[in-house]
């Protein structure tokens, strides 16, 4: 009798790492890490893409998340702080009136040139952009182990990066 047929299938999980080519579906999945994030979100990019975080979702998913925990923190680095600004007013917004839950800074010049993007939540999920000129993305949204190292990542060019000054409001 052979077994192989008869046995039940293991509990293995199933893979969630996926490749994603079309920018809403990117956008998309942007938001959903954002959505459910619990405590950290970390943000790298030579420059911040409107179409995925200007968005009205991505920017009430930034705001429900700084609001939900005194201790949440999102970080973003950009090598394009003009372009940044410019085009993403949602998120400036936000940066400007949450400013102690959700932090922008400039890359430093040891970084400065590099073509990928990618945002982590929680050290757990993901997504991944080797060059900002290609359209493929790795995501996964349960794949601690990568998250882990991408975050690594991100503290290296955040330890050497710095505040983007015009992010400040001028009070009196």
């Amino acid at each position: 009798m052979d077994t192989a047929k008869n046995s039940p299938p293991e509990n293995k999980p199933q893979p969630t790492r996926r490749i994603i080519r079309e920018r809403v579906e990117v956008s998309n999945f942007l938001a959903e890490l954002a959505e459910n994030a619990m405590r950290e979100i970390v943000v790298f990019a030579p420059q911040l893409d409107g179409a995925y975080f200007n968005t009205p979702r991505f920017a009430r998913a930034l705001a429900s998340f700084a609001a939900r925990h005194r201790n949440n923190l999102a970080r973003i680095v950009v090598e394009d702080t003009e372009q940044t600004l410019r085009d993403n007013d949602r998120l400036v917004g936000l940066c400007r009136r949450l400013s102690d839950f959700i932090h922008m800074h400039q890359v430093s010049e040891e970084h400065m040139g590099l073509r990928e993007m990618f945002l982590v939540i929680d050290h757990r999920g993901y997504l991944f952009q080797q060059d900002v000129a290609k359209p493929d993305c790795v995501a996964d949204p349960r794949d601690a182990h990568e998250a882990v190292l991408l975050a690594r990542r991100f503290d290296e060019i955040w330890d050497r990066s710095e505040p983007i000054l015009s992010l400040r409001s001028m009070g009196l």
